[in-house]
């Protein structure tokens, strides 16, 4: 029984944190930009939905509306971050750290306090919840809201997941994947990087807040604390999806990045379930992320041993 708890849990955490893998993905690989920002675009995303979610105006308090509001604020910030390191020269790294520092103030301004609570506010599973409840019945209030959670997210995620895909098959995407594959030759091409980035981060940062709404509306809450460590939840998921699956289509890439945040999430609940300390997990992801980048000079240091070792015994 312990492992479909697992599984459940995994299969909806990990399609909204399949959103962060994704704005990940595109800053990371598509774009190959350290972005750092996404630490406090997360939190800024699930602040705002919650913040609105809160709103006493019928317009202002609509889930759905939040989610778009969330998601222009992530856009907001990455723009930021791209404009710190396109037109005032600031490294990519330490702009994403600015941003990220920047946001943790804009935040608590935001909420007003280190968090908020959302109580029984309507959220965007609302909708599902009550078919669940009065069309096609289902009496066990776990199921009902597994059901309700899990589909709702796969519906958000199918609309993003396909959009995304659609996008970056447009001029205007492959300039930004062009971008990231090869700077300099992009810029002989004609196409303006300096704006493909900053449209990428946008997008990128977006869907991290995207993410974050998600999070807020779906655990009826927002804190300061969800951004801390979440880069290297995406990349692990990015990863781990990359590891496992092959990726010689850009459809594929993103297929891998939506299987590796839930197997991911399915790992750490697995760890969890076996008595590791969920303080630890940091540092297990930490330690994951490490040996899969180290993976091609691990590969090359054991067959350069390999080597020597054959030549030494033919040697001998």
């Amino acid at each position: 029984m312990e492992i479909i708890y697992i599984l459940k849990d995994s299969l909806e955490s990990g399609l909204i944190w399949s959103l962060l893998a994704l704005g990940v993905f595109i800053s990371f690989r598509l774009l190959d930009f350290a972005d750092l920002t996404a630490e406090g675009s997360i939190v800024l995303g699930s602040s705002l939905s919650a913040l609105f979610v809160l709103q006493r105006t019928l317009v202002l308090s609509n889930p759905f509306i939040s989610l778009f509001i969330a998601f222009l604020g992530g856009v907001i910030a990455g723009v930021v971050t791209a404009f710190l390191h396109t037109k005032l020269k600031i490294p990519g790294i330490l702009a994403g750290i600015i941003s990220m520092t920047g946001l943790y103030s804009i935040n608590l301004l935001v909420m007003g306090k280190p968090s908020l609570y959302l109580g029984d506010l309507k959220t965007i599973y609302f909708p599902l919840e009550f078919f669940f409840t009065n069309i096609i019945i289902v009496k066990n209030l776990e199921i009902k809201m597994f059901l309700t959670k899990f589909l709702t997210n796969l519906i958000i995620n199918s609309f993003v997941f396909i959009s995304v895909y659609w996008f970056f098959g447009t001029e205007l995407g492959m300039a930004i994947r062009a971008t990231g594959n090869n700077r300099q030759m992009a810029k002989t091409q004609g196409i303006n990087t300096n704006k493909m980035i900053i449209i990428g981060l946008g997008i990128a940062n977006g869907l991290i807040a995207l993410a974050g709404a998600l999070y807020a509306q779906s655990y009826k809450t927002s804190n300061m604390d969800i951004g801390r460590g979440i880069i290297v939840i995406g990349l692990a998921s990015i990863i781990l999806g990359e590891a496992l699956f092959k990726r010689a289509t850009f459809k594929q890439w993103l297929f891998a990045v939506l299987i590796g945040s839930i197997l991911f999430q399915i790992l750490i609940g697995v760890a969890i379930s076996l008595g590791f300390s969920p303080n630890n997990l940091k540092l297990l992801q930490a330690i994951l992320i490490a040996l899969v980048l180290a993976n091609p000079v691990i590969k090359t240091t054991l067959m350069k041993i390999k080597d020597k070792r054959s030549k030494k015994y033919a040697n001998s």
